[in-house]
This record gives C-alpha cells, sequence and structure tokens, in this order.
C-alpha cells in the first residue's frame, strides 16, 4: 500500500466520520477542500465499493504511457 492510497483510505473515512458526527455535505467539501460531488460519491459507497474504485484507477489505461 502506498502512501497515497493510505491518504485516500483516511480521506474516505473522514468524510463518513463527519456525516456521522451530523455535518453536512457541503460543510464537510468545505473543510476537507473536495467537491460536493465527490462527498456525496464517497458517501454513497460502501468499503469493497471504494475498494474497487481504487483499484480500478490503478489500472485503466493511460494515452501518454507508452
Amino acid at each position: 500500500m502506498t502512501t497515497r492510497d493510505l491518504n485516500n483510505w483516511i480521506m474516505y473515512h473522514e468524510i463518513h466520520k463527519f456525516k456521522r458526527l451530523g455535518f453536512s455535505n457541503p460543510k464537510i467539501a468545505d473543510y476537507l477542500v473536495l467537491d460536493t460531488r465527490t462527498v456525496k460519491k464517497y458517501l454513497s459507497m460502501s468499503e469493497e465499493d471504494y475498494e474497487n474504485h481504487l483499484l480500478k484507477g490503478q489500472y485503466r489505461s493511460k494515452v501518454l504511457s507508452p
């Protein structure tokens, strides 16, 4: 697991923690400097869905990689 992966997992859990504490999506987005749509998307994901989301991003084909 890379540092970037670890930071992504921390962000995911921070979003869910703030939601459990009663913060609104725009307040969470402002605090974590994210878009409100990103917060909404991550709140709708389970941990398994988020893990698949991260794995999918690692192995996508990139135009400039060759």
